[in-house]
């Protein structure tokens, strides 16, 4: 019994376009990629950094602000942090290059501001 590879193929793609369907995803049929759930399923931002992802998305870290500034943003929307959370998500997102920091000269806080 010898078996069609691209057949094969054609049933495995339409069983994820179904599972897809399903989940309520969108398959382009006959479209390959390398990565193809990571780009169609989006997560939700969530916990301090997708706070502060959030506020970088919405222009709000464009002029450089210190931490308590920062912490107060994420309460008026609602988002109420501690604060070595929020420097720890503040510090990831400096890492992922997302955000950059610097100390002011006048009281030698770190000050964060979106990555241009």
């Amino acid at each position: 019994m010898k078996k069609d590879p691209k057949k094969i193929a054609e049933q495995i793609m339409a069983l994820v376009s179904e599972l897809a369907h399903i989940a309520g995803a969108r398959v382009e049929a006959g479209h390959a990629s390398k990565k193809p759930f990571s780009a169609v399923v989006k997560k939700e931002p969530s916990g301090a950094t997708g706070g502060i992802r959030l506020l970088a998305d919405e222009g709000k870290l464009n002029s450089p602000k210190q931490l308590p500034e920062i912490i107060e943003l994420l309460r008026q929307d609602g988002r109420h942090y501690s604060r070595p959370t929020v420097s720890m998500g503040l510090l990831n997102l400096v890492r992922e290059r997302v955000l950059t920091r610097f100390r002011d000269k006048g009281d030698k806080k770190w000050k964060y501001a979106l990555r241009k």
